[in-house]
């Protein structure tokens, strides 16, 4: 059988079918010949677990070092994946120098294995993976709660598919715990849940729903669909005599229509309008933070230096103030961040390290500048790299559009990630502690 592989640019996309070792050795031929690649497209193929042992391998080795840094995303749907072959995809997520962040694992013949499922989830903890499907791998069933959601802690991880995989409604608590663990459980930095075409019923949708309500502020969305509302049994753990609940058509149409409105209230009127808040005001209060703090410890250098200075007297007024109050008007600038976040952004505008450049840069980089918008007038110019103060064209690139990334979007990203205000964090800090951290503050910042 003829396998060709074209690669445009840093793709390699299968145009026909690659059947176990034989087919990963025709992979690693063409990422041998290829100087950097960036996406393996490898769907609708027979790999098996053979040959993704072979690719996982050839990737793990010393050969295969220049693509660990620069694959940053992996299709492998419909590979006749088991077990096996998912942990070899493991102990490649575990690499130090693996930067993948997107991996699908769709349609394949993963099964309920409890030690490769737990591995698997602590290599994703520790990787830089932002997306993960395993939608489709109908023997997965409640195991993928039970045991790989139990022990999931990703802080990077932004986008989980478990679609179609056979989950019912005996896990639907467990799934609702992992839900609603706050900002230090497993789904604190997930921003999409895609859970349809299982077995919840309208039970199981409602306790997903009511754990976002409790305890989840980063979920943006959630696709619950074709979940076995009508006519499904329900076991009911909190009674000593199992219940069931059968709902006719219409009234499974009611309750559905019921909880789609809860769920869109939860999610875009409230998660939606935190996140915008928290971002302006973390933005708000760096701004800020950067002036009176960095000036504060300028400040005392100085004095430092020259005791006898009038510096003191004659410095803005705000560095006359005791140290608590200070830390207090910062935090009045962002009333609806918590005092941890605050904490970070203070940390973050402490350290002259995170000050941006203060000159352009002097070669092109067209990874890190933004495009000008071809909408506008800029004759030759269009399709170079800006490097200028603020990055844009007049303020305006093509990321505005969502064609192209921003860079200075992607820099307040980046920020925003850092700092942990990606999501509103509700405070729940007893009052003595937040003095406390204000005390630890004052010393680390003004004393």
């Amino acid at each position: 059988m003829a396998i060709s592989i074209p690669t445009s640019r840093s793709i390699i996309v299968s145009k026909e079918i690659l059947e176990g070792i034989q087919g990963a050795h025709t992979i690693i031929s063409q990422l041998n010949s290829s100087r950097s690649i960036t996406k393996l497209k490898l769907n609708n193929n027979r790999l098996g677990d053979d040959g993704v042992s072979a690719l996982f391998a050839f990737l793990k080795s010393p050969a295969a070092s220049r693509h660990r840094s620069s694959i940053s995303e992996i299709y492998l749907n419909d590979n006749d994946i088991s077990c096996r072959g998912l942990r070899d995809i493991a102990d490649y997520v575990n690499g130090d120098e693996v930067v993948l962040k997107t991996l699908w694992l769709a349609n394949n013949t993963i099964g309920p294995d409890a030690d490769v499922l737990a591995w698997f989830a602590t290599t994703v903890n520790h990787s830089r993976l932002e997306f993960l499907s395993l939608t489709g791998n109908h023997m997965l069933g409640d195991a993928v709660v039970e045991i790989f959601l139990h022990h999931l802690r990703a802080p990077r991880l932004r986008e989980l598919h478990v679609n179609a995989i056979g989950l019912t409604a005996r896990c639907a608590s467990g799934l609702a715990e992992w839900i609603s663990s706050g900002h230090t459980g497993g789904a604190y930095s997930l921003h999409t849940l895609k859970c349809s075409g299982n077995s919840l019923g309208i039970k199981g949708v409602w306790e997903v729903i009511r754990a976002i309500e409790m305890g989840n502020w980063s979920l943006m969305n959630v696709e619950v669909y074709a979940n076995q509302l009508a006519g499904t049994e329900i076991p009911n753990d909190n009674s000593h005599i199992q219940q069931s609940e059968h709902l006719l058509s219409s009234e499974a149409e009611v309750s559905w229509k019921d909880a789609e409105r809860a769920l869109h209230r939860v999610l875009h009127r409230r998660n939606a309008y935190w996140k915008r808040q928290v971002e302006t005001e973390a933005l708000s209060l760096l701004k800020y933070s950067r002036t009176l703090i960095l000036q504060s410890k300028a400040s005392l250098s100085s004095t430092n230096k020259h005791p006898t200075s009038d510096l003191t007297s004659e410095s803005f007024p705000f560095y006359d103030l005791p140290m608590e109050l200070r830390l207090h008007i910062l935090a009045v600038l962002a009333p609806s961040l918590s005092c941890s976040q605050r904490t970070r952004i203070y940390d973050y505008a402490a350290n002259p390290s995170t000050l941006p450049l203060l000159l352009p840069r002097l070669r092109r980089d067209n990874g890190h500048a933004c495009l000008a918008d071809p909408s506008r007038a800029l004759g030759a110019s269009i399709g170079f790299a800006l490097h200028t103060s603020g990055g844009c064209a007049e303020g305006k690139c093509m990321g505005t559009g969502n064609s192209l990334v921003c860079r200075r979007e992607a820099e307040r990203t980046k920020f925003l990630e850092v700092v942990g205000c990606r999501a509103y964090e509700p405070e729940c800090v007893h009052l003595n502690a937040v003095g406390s951290l204000q005390r630890i503050l004052c010393r680390r910042y003004f004393m």
